[in-house]
């Protein structure tokens, strides 16, 4: 009588890997189709990422490069005396930013080439146009800070328009809307926000143009003066510590000229000297 082979732990281990192995690839066999075109798929699927990422990348560099070169022709435009040279100047950067807000849609930086083109506009004396770009930067910004940025540009711009009509009384209109551009600024941003105060100079700058609200102008620039008012500048003490020295102190004088403090200082006193 044949001997019964002993059935041990590790042969049970590979009959069941064994069985394991069938199974698999018994299952394979029978699955092949729909797994080649999982496969193939999935191979496709890295394919158009790597692709969109490529196309993002490029996208990216391509509407930095516009911006860029926008910015660069603006500022070239605002220091040229010539005519004709700023007005090509203006148009090229237009140009640029027209094929980021146009073409460019979905980026992020939309609503900033909004701001320049309206600001191009605005330089221009388009103030209408300008108007239009500002009113699309804001239905297109939603922090409160950019917003007040675009209804101070508003505030300007009206401001500006009502100087280029015949000031009749119905003129001052623009004066009005100014005004309400000025306020809903203010009205955006904090007490201590550089934002805040330029609304608030603007706001005294258009009751300064009315007899009948120079009092209430005089109270802002008196605010103004008190609220940003910088340290006195210091100036050096030995002048022969250095052969800059003085052309420092300068700078750091000329720095005060140009604050908000200071500008609403001239107009209190301009103000009060009319009086």
């Amino acid at each position: 009588m044949a001997k019964t082979p002993r059935m041990t732990l590790k042969t049970l281990k590979k009959d069941e890997v064994r069985s394991y192995w069938f199974d698999l690839m018994k299952w394979l066999q029978e699955n092949r189709k729909p797994l080649l075109i999982g496969v193939v798929a999935c191979l496709a699927l890295f394919a158009i990422v790597q692709v969109y990422r490529r196309r993002v990348a490029s996208r990216a560099s391509a509407i930095n490069l516009l911006l860029t070169g926008a910015q660069a022709e603006l500022q070239r435009a605002l220091v040229t005396k010539e005519d004709q040279r700023r007005e090509k100047l203006f148009g090229a950067a237009d140009e640029k930013l027209q094929v980021i807000t146009d073409i460019y849609r979905r980026s992020k930086l939309v609503p900033y080439a909004t701001y320049l083109r309206g600001n191009i506009a605005f330089f221009r004396n388009k103030y209408d146009e300008a108007a239009n770009f500002y009113e699309q930067y804001l239905s297109d910004v939603s922090d409160p800070v950019e917003k007040a940025n675009g209804h101070i540009a508003l505030g300007y711009t009206y401001e500006n328009k009502f100087f280029w009509t015949p000031q009749r009384p119905e003129d001052r209109m623009w004066l009005e809307r100014a005004l309400q551009n000025y306020l809903d600024a203010q009205n955006l941003t904090t007490s201590g926000t550089m934002q805040y105060y330029i609304a608030l100079l603007g706001r005294a700058r258009l009751y300064d143009l009315q007899e009948d609200r120079q009092d209430q102008a005089k109270e802002l620039y008196e605010r103004i003066e008190r609220e940003r008012k910088l340290e006195a500048p210091k100036l050096s003490s030995d002048r022969k510590q250095g052969p800059h020295a003085w052309v420092l102190d300068q700078i750091n004088e000329m720095n005060h000229l140009f604050t908000l403090a200071e500008t609403a200082r001239l107009r209190r006193e301009r103000l009060e000297a009319g009086h």
